[in-house]
C-alpha cells in the first residue's frame, strides 16, 4: 500500500472518499435521527393515547354507577372497540353489577372478558373472581382448576382463600383448613396484616392442637405485660 506523505495528496484522497460516500453516510444519520424522533412521536402517542382511554373509562364507570341502564349501551360499546387492559377493568365492574343482581352467568362472561384481555396487571384478579363467580354457580371444579392458572405470587392470599372457600362450600373441610392455613401463613411470612374475616375462617375450622389467634393475642398480651414487668424492676 503506497505511503501518503504529502499533504495535498491525502486531502485528494479524503475528498474522493467524502464524495463517494457522502449520500449513504447521510441516509444513515437522517435514519438514525428519524428513529430518535419516531420513537418520541410513538411514546408521546402512547401516552395521550392511554390518557384518553383512561379519561373514557372514567366516563363510563362514572356512568355507570349514576345510572346502569342508561349507561349500558355506552359500557357495551367500549368493551367491543377495547379487548385490552381498559376493557378488562371496566368488565371487572361490570362482573360485580352482575353478581349484585345475581346474575352470575353474565357476571361470568365479564369476569372471563377480563381474564382474556387483562394481561398480567389485571388478568391474576379476574381468573379469582371468575373462580368465586364458578363457585356460585356450584362448579366448584372448574372454579378450582381457573384458580390453579393463578401463578402470580402476589396473588397467593387471595387464591388460597379462595381455594379454601371453595373446599368448604363443597364440604371438603380438611382441604379447607389447610388452604386458609397457606393463606394466613402468606400473610405472615409477607408480614401483611391478615384480614379478620381470614383468621375467622381459618379458626372455624381449627384442628386439635392448634391455638386460635384470640388466644394467641390473650398469650402475646401476657407475655409483653410479663416482659414490662419485669424491665421495671
Amino acid at each position: 500500500m503506497d505511503v501518503l506523505t504529502d499533504d495535498h495528496e491525502r486531502e485528494q484522497v479524503v475528498r474522493k472518499w467524502w464524495s463517494e460516500n457522502w449520500k449513504s453516510l447521510t441516509l444513515g444519520i437522517v435514519i438514525a435521527i428519524g428513529g430518535m424522533v419516531g420513537y418520541r412521536q410513538y411514546q408521546n402517542y402512547q401516552f395521550e393515547k392511554a390518557a384518553e382511554n383512561a379519561s373514557k373509562l372514567n366516563q363510563v364507570k362514572t356512568a355507570l354507577i349514576l345510572n346502569q341502564s342508561s349507561a349500558q349501551e355506552a359500557a357495551d360499546s367500549f368493551l367491543s372497540e377495547h379487548e385490552d387492559i381498559y376493557g378488562a377493568l371496566l368488565s371487572l365492574d361490570m362482573a360485580a353489577i352482575s353478581s349484585a343482581k345475581g346474575d352470575y352467568d353474565k357476571a361470568l362472561e365479564h369476569a372471563q372478558f377480563a381474564a382474556e384481555n387483562g394481561g398480567d396487571l389485571v388478568s391474576p384478579n379476574a381468573q379469582i373472581v371468575q373462580a368465586q363467580i364458578l363457585a356460585q354457580l356450584k362448579k366448584y371444579d372448574d372454579a378450582v382448576n381457573v384458580l390453579n392458572l393463578v401463578t402470580a405470587t402476589a396473588y397467593d392470599v387471595e387464591k388460597n382463600e379462595t381455594l379454601g372457600d371453595i373446599y368448604f362450600a363443597k364440604g371438603e373441610l380438611d382441604k379447607a383448613h389447610d388452604a386458609y392455613a397457606k393463606a394466613i401463613e402468606v400473610c405472615q411470612n409477607k408480614k401483611i396484616a391478615i384480614n379478620p374475616l381470614l383468621q375467622m375462617k381459618a379458626d372455624n375450622l381449627i384442628k386439635n392442637g392448634e391455638t386460635p389467634a384470640y388466644k394467641k393475642a390473650a398469650l402475646l398480651s401476657e407475655e409483653i405485660a410479663r416482659s414490662a414487668s419485669e424491665i421495671k424492676k
